[in-house]
């Protein structure tokens, strides 16, 4: 009772033209006593597929679907950081090799590197020395990678392929989703199987166990089944042959090759006659779809938690509580 007439007198203060002094002391204006509102404008048309990239069904179904709105749809999202940009120019290099318009030589790399790599924002002089190095080594495993046997003769037959498929999702297939993006690198073996491969330059990977289930990599495979690398293999459909991560940032193991290689995370292309297989990739393509169509963005604390942008924000995290609840 006694806060409550503080706060009435303080919201009953005007300046001498009659203005508030305090006007966040009304309780009009606390907006975490209002009830949720919904746009009346849908999000997506529930009349058209679902248009997704393969890279946002992890953290849409799997993650933190508030983080995925208010970061890709909103683009409420920090600009780029440092490392972004780091990513960014390891995979144009690895594309212009792949593509054949930069030799596979590492003095040629680094003269590339150097040529774009002062145009990265860093925290600290000391810190984009430091980022070059790793950046030279990453060079050095991706083209160590690049030139060795791995299999059945495998070659590259695209680079940085762009994609745009259509997949029926759900118990009864009443999503429709639409996966476009573009695959870092798509190769072949000796029996015309098709593998795709995403670079990635970050400093954590996923376990093993993470790997088999990988949803990027599983949606990659399910579009390769659906005709996305048609094009790549003169009009036929190629039988998948698996998916890789391969992480330029991190040494390989020793019993792999040792740190002079990328490490390489593979996930085994679907058996065609493990149905449960190919339904879980559905079925993970039928719970983003509905988060979105639905507009069911809540948040899910995780490990994820300790980058997000959002934290601030976020009704999960203490720090972004309402002083209401």
């Amino acid at each position: 009772d006694a806060a409550a007439q503080r706060l009435a007198r303080l919201a009953g203060l005007r300046d001498e033209d009659g203005h508030p002094l305090v006007p966040a002391a009304h309780p009009h204006r606390w907006w975490g006593l209002y009830e949720p509102t919904r746009s009346a404008a849908p999000l997506r048309d529930p009349e058209q597929p679902v248009a997704l990239s393969g890279s946002a069904l992890e953290q849409l179904a799997r993650t933190c679907s508030l983080q995925w709105f208010l970061g890709r749809e909103v683009h409420a999202d920090a600009p780029a950081s440092s490392a972004q940009g780091f990513g960014n120019v390891l995979h144009v290099l690895a594309d212009e090799v792949a593509s054949g318009g930069t030799p596979a030589d590492l003095s040629v790399l680094l003269e590339r590197l150097d040529s774009v790599w002062d145009g990265l924002a860093f925290e600290a002089p000391w810190k984009s020395r430091q980022e070059k190095e790793n950046a030279r080594a990453a060079l050095e495993r991706f083209l160590r990678w690049h030139v060795m046997e791995r299999g059945d003769a495998r070659h590259a037959v695209g680079s940085e392929h762009p994609f745009d498929v259509t997949l029926r999702a759900g118990e009864t297939g009443e999503y429709a989703v639409r996966i476009r993006g573009s695959m870092d690198r798509v190769e072949s073996d000796a029996l015309g199987r098709a593998y795709v491969v995403d670079f990635k330059t970050g400093r954590t990977k996923p376990s093993g166990a993470e790997i088999a289930e990988h949803p990027q990599l599983a949606v990659y495979q399910l579009a390769v089944r659906e005709g996305a690398a048609d094009g790549l293999f003169g009009g036929e459909r190629p039988p998948p042959g698996g998916a890789e991560l391969v992480q330029l940032r991190l040494g390989a193991t020793r019993k792999a090759g040792g740190d002079a290689l990328p490490t390489v995370q593979r996930q085994e292309p679907p058996d065609p006659q493990d149905l449960p297989e190919s339904e879980r990739t559905r079925a993970l393509l039928a719970t983003a779809a509905g988060r979105v169509l639905d507009e069911r963005f809540t948040p899910n604390t995780g490990s994820h938690c300790a980058f997000c942008a959002f934290r601030s924000a976020c009704s999960a995290r203490p720090e972004g509580g309402q002083v209401v609840e």
